[in-house]
């Protein structure tokens, strides 16, 4: 069975056009969603996504451009009758979700799980064995290996070149890595392309997609594209809100 993943948002907090905030769409028979940031109820009905078939989402942190619509899909979810949202994440994705519930009183009644999980956690979730791995960012940040029928997809979320996220994917059959600024910015919290073909050389990675690009990236991105290639030897493409890969 092929997966397919549907890169619904690559952009950043910073608005661009043709980009909304990180989200990304995994279906097999089921689906997960990868962050839900702002856009994200916006593109699932673009790629129509009945919303009665996503009740999960892994969160890699707890920015903005990550989490702005996850209250949104909730309260979706709660208006159309349909069971509560299922909601993973790292350290105080609780009381994040808890506090942003509680300054709306008509939500009272929502209801929403929420499992904060750590660096090494595994588990299985909708038909993938998914695997956490600590990522390197601003605030706590975690990486998710999922594994399906011997198909891997490696998502970095919001990070710098992290030998943990490196590891966590090797062999993937997708790689979908943060590459925020081209070359020649120097930047911390975040990858550039050298940083990132330096870091996954050698890694056996079938394919490299290219996400969270902020607007300085804007005409640099086939560039981009071939330094990721040239220092990593994997194929690699730069993502646009929209674009499904089938692996």
């Amino acid at each position: 069975m092929s997966l397919k993943v549907t890169m619904l948002g690559t952009g950043v907090g910073v608005p661009q056009p043709g980009r909304s905030q990180a989200a990304i769409l995994v279906e097999n028979d089921r689906s997960l969603l990868l962050d839900c940031g702002a856009g994200t109820l916006l593109r699932l009905d673009e790629v129509g996504h009945d919303l009665e078939a996503l009740d999960s989402v892994l969160l890699t942190h707890l920015h903005l451009d990550h989490v702005s619509d996850l209250l949104a899909l909730a309260n979706a979810r709660f208006l159309a009758d349909l069971p509560a949202l299922h909601i993973f994440g790292p350290q105080g994705t609780e009381i994040y979700f808890r506090i942003a519930k509680s300054v709306y009183p008509n939500l009272d009644k929502m209801n929403a799980t929420v499992q904060e999980l750590k660096p090494m956690d595994s588990f299985a979730l909708k038909g993938f064995d998914i695997f956490v791995e600590d990522a390197r960012h601003s605030v706590p940040a975690l990486a998710y290996r999922l594994e399906s029928e011997e198909k891997v997809i490696v998502y970095s979320g919001d990070t710098e070149p992290c030998p943990r996220v490196a590891a966590l994917a090797k062999d993937a059959d997708l790689l979908i890595h943060e590459c925020s600024f081209p070359e020649p910015f120097d930047v911390t919290n975040h990858t550039t392309p050298k940083k990132l073909g330096s870091m996954i050389r050698n890694m056996g990675i079938k394919r490299v997609v290219l996400t969270h690009l902020y607007p300085q990236a804007l005409g640099c991105e086939d560039e981009m594209a071939e330094q990721v290639i040239e220092l990593s030897g994997s194929p690699a493409i730069v993502g646009w809100d929209m674009m499904s890969v089938a692996i």
